[in-house]
């Protein structure tokens, strides 16, 4: 056993410093156009609570009121959601448009991809800046995108969790962790995950592969818009950029955190190769930690050791670069929660299958061939 755990330990900290490398990597090539112009989509069910800052963090961006257009899409909130953008609509400094869906009707897909697809149908500029209801953006955060665009067909940032307390700060270590190796993966050529909460695609492009309507239903819209265009030969941009970051709120509670990792873990099946060696490595690696030190074998806890380090330096060159090291307070509690709560994550998952997104259910039967 001594042996297994040594060679997993080895394959995982082999593909945790190629994460490393790729992060220092600069690889943006060049359009012959520039993107001057942007029109912020953002979709949002019963987001009462967070959606006055979002929209006070869109008003102050630095784009003049010819270079923005914002679509608002109430997604058949239950709440006072659709009556705030109207409100902003009324007062912004931008063109605002509202749109509010109807109810899904029986067997109608739902989920983001619905409301995404519909108001990126009202978009009329070259640049399409996606995020949530939820996000609060840098206020160079439309600007910056506009600037990436003109580099690579797609443009991806960083979220960082808001909010006091040690299961925030686990969560945004988490997040960051996840992004700054889908950020590397990207600056590598092979880029496989992005955040749909900070994303923005050309129109041209997203109009040449079709649109979500092309791509289909699935719970995971960001990666399979990101996909298609990858597909179509698109690069990817993915920097380190302060200026790019949103903030959002965690999740509440266990629960909540479950729903959202299904919701995520729902497109796994669809990763290229490098992406499932990855996923791969990295649950075989808690496996093996967790079996090996309790079973008492010292090479387990030397291989913990030394991933976890793997994984600091990691999560330092991330915050470094976004100007975040003071999260890094919190990495021990991060490691232990990474490590030693997965196989519980994974037989949460496996037993129950079923998939909640903002109220609404999806059993895993349901499911496309995109998330299934």
């Amino acid at each position: 056993m001594s042996s297994v755990i040594i060679i997993i330990g080895g394959l995982y900290i082999v593909a945790a410093l190629i994460i490393w490398l790729g992060l220092g990597i600069n690889r943006n090539p060049n359009h012959s156009s520039e993107i001057t112009t942007g029109s912020l989509i953002i979709c949002g069910r019963d987001e009462q609570r967070d959606l006055p800052a979002c929209l006070q963090s869109v008003e102050e961006q630095t784009l003049a009121p010819d270079q923005l257009e914002v679509i608002l899409v109430n997604d058949a909130s239950q709440d006072r959601t659709g009556q705030l953008m109207e409100e902003y609509a009324r007062t912004s400094k931008y063109p605002v448009k509202v749109l509010h869906m109807s109810p899904p009707q029986p067997g109608e897909p739902s989920g983001k991809w619905r409301p995404l697809k519909e108001g990126i149908k009202l978009a009329h500029h070259e640049g399409l800046l996606l995020t949530d209801a939820d996000a609060v953006l840098s206020p160079a955060w439309a600007e910056r995108h506009l600037a990436e665009l003109g580099k690579a067909e797609v443009s991806a940032g960083f979220a960082l969790i808001d909010g006091k307390g040690l299961w925030n700060q686990i969560q945004c270590l988490d997040w960051l962790f996840l992004l700054g190796a889908g950020s590397s993966m990207a600056r590598w050529g092979v880029p496989e995950a992005a955040l749909g909460k900070n994303l923005a695609v050309r129109r041209a492009d997203y109009d040449a592969a079709g649109g979500l309507e092309s791509i289909g239903f699935t719970l995971t819209e960001d990666r399979a818009l990101m996909r298609a265009l990858v597909a179509r030969g698109a690069k990817v941009s993915f920097p380190l950029a302060a200026d790019m970051l949103v903030s959002t709120p965690g999740v509440p509670t266990w629960s909540d955190y479950m729903h959202q990792r299904k919701r995520w873990a729902s497109g796994i099946r669809r990763l290229k190769p490098t992406g499932k060696f990855c996923v791969a490595a990295m649950a075989l690696r808690h496996l093996s930690v967790i079996i090996g030190t309790l079973a008492g074998l010292p090479e387990a806890w030397w291989i913990w050791g030394a991933s976890a380090a793997a994984n600091f330096i990691i999560l330092r060159k991330t915050t470094t670069g976004l100007g975040l090291k003071k999260r890094l307070r919190f990495f021990i509690f991060w490691e232990i929660f990474y490590t030693w709560t997965a196989p519980f994550q994974a037989f949460y998952m496996l037993k129950n299958r079923r998939v909640v997104w903002k109220g609404r259910k999806f059993p895993r039967s349901t499911l496309p061939a995109e998330t299934s």
